[in-house]
């Protein structure tokens, strides 16, 4: 008989998905089962390769479901999307998961504290704290953890989607005073932590907080040009007043693209203090050194 912990994961060929779904692999002590609809499956034959279990079906797919859950330790969400997926998906994974007396459930949150920014400052957010309040309702027994690591520290995120800095340009970007700390942590990091929270022996609670790095707007700009060898140029945008009308101006827009004011939101909260990750808990899982801003500036040449 098998003393592995079958954890079921949803959203694995996604790109961190995938990273949790290879730090789960590399733990001897695990079975991964993943859920993968049938036009995906060859996106997770590296995964099946290595040994993941695979189900086919997609969040609608109750047998599926029941599949996926089945004698699981935990079911880690890292599905992407809209309400329907954020909310209703997620909702069905976790009454499965109830129904087969999983531990533990992971939603696929993985951003700055959302339960201190106000509603309507982010609404990913406010989709992602809807998922939350259903699940304090409806979860019985099953612990709901939600991974919170601030924001992405990667090319893409701190360097690109929010673009607090621009290594082309070499200029950094800011509204306000950028006084406040904020949160960063790389996609992998992310990874490793929460593949740490899903075999957990111990009650975790409600949130799990970890952070690679966490400083000001002056702390992000130095630890760049220590590691860089480059000097910032800082262009100053405006009051945190004039963030706020710029928010206003574009969401007004008719069917206004989500992209065009996501980051400014997601930026608007930190720089105003909200979603800070108080306290952190990186030191629940010693064997995890996260990468620091400086650390990934070196490591990726920007």
């Amino acid at each position: 008989m098998s003393t592995k912990k079958t954890i079921a994961l949803a959203g694995a060929t996604g790109h961190l998905g995938g990273l949790i779904a290879g730090e789960l692999l590399s733990n001897p002590d695990v079975q991964l089962r993943i859920l993968v609809r049938p036009a995906s499956r060859a996106k997770a034959a590296d995964l099946e390769a290595r040994g993941a279990e695979v189900v086919e079906g997609d969040l609608s797919d109750e047998a599926a479901l029941a599949a996926l859950t089945k004698d699981a330790y935990t079911v880690v969400s890292a599905i992407q999307g809209g309400p329907d997926e954020i909310i209703g998906g997620q909702t069905r994974l976790l009454a499965a998961a109830k129904a087969a007396g999983v531990r533990r459930f992971v939603p696929s949150d993985f951003s700055l504290d959302m339960f201190t920014v106000p509603e309507g400052g982010i609404v990913t957010a406010d989709m992602r704290r809807a998922f939350a309040r259903i699940a304090d309702e409806q979860r019985g027994d099953v612990e709901v953890v939600h991974v919170l690591i601030g924001g992405f520290l990667d090319r893409g995120v701190l360097f690109g989607f929010i673009r607090v800095i621009d290594p082309e340009a070499k200029t950094a970007y800011v509204w306000g005073e950028g006084q406040y700390p904020t949160d960063w942590t790389t996609y992998a990091d992310t990874a490793r932590y929460t593949a740490a929270v899903a075999v957990d022996d111990e009650p975790i609670g409600s949130t799990f907080k970890a952070a690679g790095d966490t400083l000001d707007f002056p702390g992000v700009v130095a630890a760049y040009e220590e590691a860089s060898g480059s000097t910032l140029t800082v262009e100053r945008l405006g009051s945190l007043e004039d963030l706020d009308a710029r928010i206003a101006e574009l969401t007004s827009v008719p069917d206004a693209d989500l992209r065009s004011y996501l980051p400014l939101m997601y930026y608007r909260a930190q720089l105003r203090g909200q979603g800070q990750l108080e306290p952190t808990q990186n030191d629940r899982y010693p064997h995890i050194t996260p990468t620091t801003i400086r650390d990934y500036v070196r490591a990726e040449g920007l």
